[in-house]
């Protein structure tokens, strides 16, 4: 089967993933599995700088596309136009593609519009903060441009992946989607790849992670809750002299969470680090006391299924659907974000109740292995592509 997976194609799009990116490990996992399933694999995704454009790595072609322009949704069209250039490139040159695997609905539209005799389909992985509910009041001319290509990238494609059963209802509800055409099939992890590369001990931020740290990893952004951590931090602070706080990540808030953390005076407790290479990520999430995602809009979230293989316990927010996902006290904790008090108490009571920090790792361990696993994903993947290829035909 001759299998073409499109990435994101965003500013921060990068395959194979080095810095994070949860859409990207997706990408990279599944052609990987593919690959070793006996696939021939053609993976799109982004330039980035120092990157060859062509390149067969791990037994996967990779195509990267060059695009230097900064507003994201235009650098996603042009993408989308730069893939479906290359993908004719090569049909032509080695035959069809038997289907395509889309990760953006930008580009997936364009891709989709032009090339309607291939089976299609797209993976929802997340939520975007502008069709939320203060997303559509507070950006409604982005609202309305996103409601639109969403809608007619769901209508044209010939299947809808949804890492969650919730997001599956929110997409049949906001767009009138048939449940037939959705499949509920979770966000992926490679345990064997964690384990090996928590292995390493990596120098760098050696001298910080001596004393007791909880870990924050995700865009530094407002959504992502950054700033209310560092300032309910700084209560847990006064009450627990050795604990850290590491933050890991780039993004806009970074020089206003330096500004906060000066205005608290806590600084020598409060790193941010920016972004890590991978095995440096690993082997924090190991010797984490926590991770910590305060974030208002999550769907699933890989940095929490790769917490978990490393066995590092997770403290989240409640947000809508969370509940099929994270279990209170049985695979991780959770708390909300307007209650001023469930945070500090989940951190207090994780870092007391060692026979309750156990109890959440060795239960989050047995689900990452045994449901979040990339083969055992991936063949659930498979499935889905065989059916629409028997259907096409």
């Amino acid at each position: 089967m001759r299998i073409g997976i499109i990435s994101s194609g965003t500013i921060f799009d990068r395959v194979p993933p080095i810095y994070g990116g949860g859409i990207q490990k997706y990408v990279w996992n599944l052609g990987r599995y593919l690959k070793k399933s006996g696939h021939i694999v053609h993976i799109f995704a982004k330039q980035q700088p120092g990157q060859l454009k062509e390149e067969f790595l791990d037994g996967i072609h990779i195509h990267r596309i060059s695009n230097s322009v900064k507003m994201k949704t235009l650098s996603t069209f042009i993408f989308g136009l730069k893939v479906l250039l290359k993908i004719l490139q090569i049909q032509k040159k080695e035959g069809r593609f038997h289907i395509l695997h889309a990760q953006s609905r930008v580009s997936g539209l364009i891709i989709r519009s032009f090339l309607r005799d291939l089976p299609f389909l797209i993976t929802a992985h997340n939520w975007d903060i502008a069709l939320t509910s203060p997303g559509r009041f507070l950006h409604g001319f982005t609202y309305a441009i996103i409601y639109f290509i969403e809608k007619r990238v769901y209508s044209q494609c010939n299947a809808i992946i949804t890492l969650t059963s919730f997001f599956q209802r929110v997409l049949h509800e906001r767009y009138n989607i048939p449940l037939t055409k959705t499949y509920v099939i979770p966000n992926m992890v490679d345990i064997e790849a964690i384990e090996w590369k928590t292995n390493k001990i990596q120098p760098r931020p050696k001298k910080i992670f001596m004393n007791p740290y909880l870990l924050f990893i995700g865009r530094l952004e407002q959504e992502k809750g950054c700033d209310y951590l560092i300032k309910k931090f700084n209560i847990l602070a006064k009450q627990n002299p050795s604990v850290q706080l590491v933050f890991i990540g780039s993004g806009t808030l970074k020089s206003n969470l330096n500004k906060i953390k000066k205005a608290l005076n806590c600084g020598d407790r409060i790193h941010i680090l920016g972004v890590l290479h991978e095995s440096q990520l690993c082997h924090l999430l190991k010797k984490a006391n926590a991770l910590i995602l305060p974030s208002q809009f999550e769907l699933m979230p890989t940095v929490v299924l790769e917490a978990w293989a490393a066995g590092c316990p997770v403290i989240v927010n409640r947000f809508l659907g969370i509940h099929g996902f994270i279990h209170h006290k049985s695979t991780g904790l959770l708390f909300r974000l307007n209650n001023s008090s469930q945070l500090l108490v989940n951190i207090q009571e994780l870092l007391r109740d060692q026979e309750l920090k156990q109890k959440i790792i060795q239960n989050a361990k047995i689900l990452v292995t045994t449901k979040y696993n990339a083969p055992h994903v991936v063949k659930q993947i498979l499935k889905i592509y065989r059916k629409l290829i028997a259907r096409c035909n």
